[in-house]
């Protein structure tokens, strides 16, 4: 099953998509999280051809955490928004949640350490693909410039670690670690599509699964 990746597209949508049999969406699909915004994310993701399709939301789609309700009516048939939930498409059994470390005061940001392990406590043993929005701990999860400081979450680190037939884990969130990593068996993909300056120049990512 080929799985194609995207996120923080931030409402960026002149790039390519190639083919595949499921989308995966691993949020920041807006700039600010607005009801409009939302619903053009959602127009848009709606009108690709996958079979299925998977969102989780970042820390820009404010909407899905004020206002939950609101996000289940704009929903389209046939797109699945996972948050802290799973589902199982031909057989695999994925997981997503759209919380990260402390980031600007903006959406589903909880303080490093318990809290957020907390919600990775929730990933079932037997889950073989994760979606989060950010990244775990040292896996292209660095930001620009000289320092090169890795920001991801060190407990998503430890609960991914843990998980004994993880197989893909996808992400997004910091851009310029765009890219693909294997670790022990796991293939880690950082699928942003905006760059710094949040234009959409990186490619899509393709993992046949």
């Amino acid at each position: 099953m080929r799985i194609v990746c995207i996120s923080d597209t931030h409402l960026q949508h002149g790039f390519a998509i190639p083919g595949g049999d499921v989308l995966i969406h691993a949020g920041d699909g807006t700039s600010c999280g607005s009801w409009k915004e939302v619903a053009q994310w959602f127009s848009w993701f709606a009108l690709q051809p996958h079979r299925h399709k998977v969102v989780i939301a970042g820390n820009h789609d404010f909407l899905f955490e004020r206002e939950p309700e609101l996000v289940a009516g704009l929903l389209p048939p046939g797109v699945v928004y996972l948050q802290d939930s799973g589902v199982v498409i031909e057989e695999i059994k994925i997981w997503g949640s759209p919380w990260q470390p402390w980031f600007c005061d903006l959406a589903f940001n909880l303080p490093r350490g318990q809290r957020l392990a907390e919600k990775w406590a929730q990933i079932p043993d037997d889950t073989q693909m994760l979606i989060t929005h950010g990244p775990p701990y040292g896996i292209l999860d660095k930001l620009p410039g000289a320092t090169g400081e890795h920001v991801g979450c060190e407990a998503l680190l430890e609960r991914v670690q843990a998980l004994p037939t993880l197989k893909l884990h996808i992400y997004g969130h910091i851009h310029c670690s765009h890219g693909v990593v294997h670790r022990n068996g796991v293939q880690f993909v950082n699928a942003s599509i905006c760059d710094e300056a949040y234009k959409a120049v990186q490619a899509p990512i393709m993992v046949d699964f």
